[in-house]
């Protein structure tokens, strides 16, 4: 399982999940929320994100990562993917993998 994300540093990401150079963006970690502290309306998000997308999201998250794009401004929040990384639920026009770890960019063939 990747580690948790921490509070107001810069991560890789890649739009749907998709790992290339022309699909690469970053986030800011602006909140860390633990399952049992999430607001009604973000474990609703998240209850119909693994409903519709059970190949991808795991059935349980121990925390909800919220962020934003300064690019283009929109946020997003992220949950435990079933191989225990993180994708962004919500909006799938902003959808994206979050490179934790590192491990997404240095496997990158440029």
């Amino acid at each position: 399982m990747k580690g948790v994300p921490e509070i107001n540093k810069t991560y890789n990401c890649f739009d749907d999940g998709k790992i290339s150079i022309s699909r690469l963006y970053t986030v800011d970690v602006t909140e860390v929320v633990a399952f049992d502290g999430a607001d009604a309306g973000t474990i609703s998000e998240w209850r119909l994100a693994i409903e519709e997308y059970s190949w991808l999201f795991a059935k349980t998250t121990d925390f909800f990562v919220f962020t934003e794009n300064g690019e283009n401004e929109d946020d997003a929040i992220f949950v435990r993917t079933l191989d225990g990384g993180w994708f962004s639920i919500g909006d799938f026009m902003n959808s994206g993998r979050l490179d934790v770890d590192k491990t997404l960019i240095k496997n990158l063939k440029y």
